[in-house]
């Protein structure tokens, strides 16, 4: 009567041990197949030509749009340019979108004053060999400028300075995707500006 509890511990027993093997150590087959997905990604070289990092909401800050008319200005007599405020630039897969929406202090010529640019400009983009090329459907830029108290619409004597397309035929560097640098067009030749993301 009293040998059945003995079975049933022998049994389990037996089981306990062979669950045991079952989850015990890795083989070292096992573990020269496993793989860590996140040290796979990062060992994973990325292309610094790989348009796929531009898709999304950017945004390009104070310093960086300053670097930008900064060799604007040094590329015209007489003009020195001061940016206030951040620029947007959004990407899909097929279209783009520059919003800068920033006010600009001047100084032309000896004279003081300041451009407030609103609109936007945008259309359709492809990218090849690292250099970013649009074609614009939509142009709404707009600059408005004050100086000496007397304001006038500066969009087309300004526009090729402040309302202007920068990116197109610009090279870019995706080497790093959350940073993309792209080289904007001064009239003059291009310089680096780093984006940040917009969120």
């Amino acid at each position: 009567m009293r040998r059945a509890p003995i079975v049933v511990t022998a049994a389990t027993a037996a089981l306990l041990a062979l669950t045991a093997c079952s989850v015990g150590e890795p083989t070292e087959a096992e573990t020269d197949g496993a793989t860590d997905p996140e040290a796979s990604a990062s060992s994973e070289p990325v292309d610094p030509t790989d348009p796929g990092c531009l898709v999304g909401d950017w945004r390009i800050a104070q310093d960086q749009m300053q670097v930008f008319y900064d060799a604007v200005s040094a590329a015209s007599e007489g003009l020195a340019l001061t940016i206030v405020g951040d620029t947007g630039l959004s990407f899909t897969d097929t279209e783009y979108l520059y919003t800068p929406g920033f006010t600009l202090q001047l100084e032309v010529a000896g004279l003081v004053g300041e451009g407030v640019t609103t609109g936007s400009i945008g259309g359709t983009w492809t990218a090849d060999a690292g250099v970013i090329t649009t074609a614009v459907g939509d142009n709404s830029l707009s600059t408005i400028v004050t100086i000496n108290g007397v304001t006038q619409d500066a969009s087309d004597l300004l526009g090729g300075i402040i309302a202007s397309d920068p990116i197109n035929e610009a090279p870019f560097d995706c080497s790093d995707p959350t940073a993309p640098v792209l080289q904007f067009d001064t009239g003059s030749g291009r310089v680096p500006v780093a984006l940040t993301p917009a969120g």
